[in-house]
């Protein structure tokens, strides 16, 4: 007879790990490095990321996607996709564990976990920002990285841009746990941190960052049925975000046609390339691979996530990945049948409408920092899902969650 996974290794100690690798996912991308292979090597001596204990492998599409990115990477010698593409391997099978191991209560600890490291990051980024002891390697990587990005805090996301996009995932998290919750206190405190987080995107100077909150503010109360509230909101945080533009109060705003013209000269090398190689293409950050054949932008990736998607995969691997992406926006359109899962849903549907709205102008999302945290809230979605399919005391119109 096989065993389950926690015959071999119980909750307490599986969620143990997952909350090292999560609160690990706070510091330094090298500390997240060392903690999952440490965590992963660990895990698979144990046999816990083999057949035997998953129930559901990796999708078959994802392997394909991945030996297909590895392949292409190799013919056109690009050498940092080929390790991006041997990477993904770990990624998938330690995620994919994680899918179905990862228990619906404990993702509200996750998240608890997420706000309290955001709150710590977010005074050491305004020492940071206002540069209060100069004495401190503020950018944890090289002082090279802090003159490049000087005037602009990056905490401990190595950019400034992944941090945004860091602060734009805890201020959705913080507006969430607001709203899930119905103790005053509880609610005062998750308001402050979530404003201490959209404050911090100022520290950033990632201008995208305002208009992805804003577009992500009328998704997330939309999803929780609150359609006027949605609209009200989006009209109100534009005129806001107009006037203090227009006083000058955020930053690097002054130069926003700069701004446009440098994403045009990086879309026009992309769009090149990509016409020349449509169907197949380099496998990832094609664009490094190729800019000085087109033009002379030097960046990592096209700025943008159907550019660079179609630049670095062609049509035949994006179509690859489709049916992935399919199946998650069907356990989406699944959740929506049952009310107790609407606050998580508005949760899940604002961390996709960051993604795809930041993807518009940069691709942050194409770092191990903001990718894990992602996943770590997107793919619990099945087990949500299954927890109230399966329990029909948890169904009905009447039912909500049972709050903290």
């Amino acid at each position: 007879m096989v065993s389950k996974p926690e015959a071999q290794l119980t909750w307490p100690v599986q969620s143990l790990l997952i909350s090292i690798l999560f609160i690990s996912n706070l510091f330094p991308f090298y500390m997240t490095l060392v903690t999952f292979a440490v965590i992963f090597i660990f895990l698979f001596m144990l046999g816990l990321l083999g057949p035997r204990y998953i129930k559901r492998e990796v999708p078959t599409s994802i392997w394909i996607f991945i030996a297909y990115s590895a392949v292409i990477s190799f013919i056109f010698q690009n050498w940092a996709g080929l390790g991006i593409s041997i990477a993904f391997i770990p990624i998938a099978i330690y995620f994919n564990y994680y899918e179905q191991v990862i228990r619906p209560y404990y993702v509200e600890e996750l998240l608890n976990i997420a706000l309290i490291g955001s709150f710590i990051i977010f005074i050491f980024a305004t020492f940071e920002y206002l540069n209060w002891v100069p004495e401190w390697d503020y950018s944890f990587i090289s002082p090279e990285i802090n003159r490049i990005h000087n005037g602009r805090a990056e905490a401990t996301f190595a950019n400034p841009n992944y941090y945004a996009m860091m602060l734009e995932f805890f201020f959705f998290i913080g507006l969430y746990k607001m709203m899930r919750t119905t103790k005053y206190r509880k609610k005062c405190v998750f308001l402050f941190i979530s404003l201490c987080n959209l404050f911090a995107i100022t520290y950033t100077g990632t201008r995208t960052s305002l208009l992805v909150v804003i577009g992500t503010l009328f998704v997330f109360y939309f999803v929780l049925g609150y359609k006027k509230i949605a609209v009200g909101t989006f009209i109100t945080a534009t005129i806001g975000t107009l006037i203090a533009i227009k006083l000058g109060f955020l930053p690097r705003f002054e130069d926003l046609g700069f701004a446009f013209e440098d994403r045009f000269v990086i879309w026009e090398i992309g769009l090149k390339g990509l016409r020349d190689n449509f169907w197949f293409g380099q496998g990832p950050l094609t664009y490094l691979n190729v800019w000085h054949d087109y033009g002379d932008k030097y960046t990592q990736h096209a700025h943008n996530i159907v550019l660079d998607t179609l630049l670095s995969y062609g049509a035949i691997g994006t179509g690859i990945l489709l049916p992935s992406l399919i199946s998650l926006g069907k356990k989406i359109h699944q959740m929506r049948q049952y009310p107790i899962l609407r606050r998580r849903l508005a949760l899940i549907c604002s961390f996709c409408s960051i993604v795809i709205l930041h993807g518009m102008f940069d691709l942050t999302i194409f770092w191990l920092q903001t990718a894990f945290l992602f996943l770590f809230v997107v793919l619990s979605i099945h087990n949500m899902y299954h927890e109230v399919d399966t329990n029909p005391e948890l169904q009905g119109e009447d039912k909500d969650y049972s709050r903290d």
